[in-house]
C-alpha cells in the first residue's frame, strides 16, 4: 500500500493545487491517505480541517480509467473544509450567519449514508458540497459521462439552479 501512496501522492497534490482558485479560502489544504476496502468511501473531512483520501478508491478510479472521479470527490470534501472554516470564522467573530448556523446545526446532528441515505442527501451541507464539486467539474471539463450528481439531485430544479449560479460565478471571475 505504501507503494501506491507514493505513486498517487503527487497526483493528489497536483489536483488540490490546480483547483485552489475555486476554494474560496487561502489556507493550504492539509491531507493524507487512509485505507478502506469500501471504495465508495472516497474521502472524508475531519473537524481539524484535514482531508483524508481513501487510497483504494484512488487506485480503483485510475485502474478503470475514471481519474476525474477522484477530483470530483476531492472538490466535494474540500467544500466541506470551506464550510467548516466559515462556521469557525463566524463563531470566532461572534457573528450570526444563517448559512453558517444551518451548517453548524447539520454538523452537530450529521447523518451519514450508513444512517439513512435519504437523510444524508437532504442536508444542506451535502447539497452545497455536491453542487459545488459538480459545478467545478462541468466548468473545467464540460459533461463527463461518469461524473454525475447523486440520483436524488439530477432532476431537482434547485440543484440545477445552484450549479448554474456557481458556473456564472466562476465565469465572472474568469476561472
Amino acid at each position: 500500500m505504501d507503494n501506491l501512496k507514493e505513486i498517487y501522492k503527487p497526483v493528489i497534490q497536483k489536483i488540490i493545487d490546480n483547483n485552489k482558485k475555486f476554494y474560496n479560502f487561502s489556507n493550504l489544504v492539509e491531507w493524507d491517505f487512509f485505507e478502506n476496502e469500501n471504495i465508495a468511501i472516497v474521502g472524508k473531512c475531519q473537524s481539524d480541517f484535514k482531508l483524508y483520501i481513501n487510497i483504494n478508491s484512488v487506485h480503483f478510479a485510475y485502474s478503470i480509467n475514471e481519474p476525474l472521479q477522484i477530483e470530483y470527490f476531492l472538490l466535494h470534501e474540500i467544500r466541506h473544509i470551506y464550510q467548516k472554516r466559515l462556521i469557525y470564522d463566524y463563531e470566532l467573530k461572534n457573528i450570526n450567519n444563517p448559512l453558517a448556523d444551518l451548517w453548524k446545526k447539520e454538523l452537530q446532528t450529521y447523518k451519514n449514508t450508513e444512517a439513512c441515505i435519504n437523510n444524508y442527501y437532504q442536508q444542506n451541507i451535502e447539497f452545497d458540497a455536491y453542487s459545488f464539486s459538480y459545478a467545478v467539474m462541468i466548468y473545467k471539463y464540460g459533461n463527463i459521462n461518469y461524473i454525475i450528481p447523486p440520483k436524488c439531485y439530477r432532476d431537482q430544479i434547485q440543484f440545477k439552479e445552484r450549479v448554474n449560479k456557481l458556473l456564472c460565478l466562476f465565469k465572472s471571475k474568469n476561472f
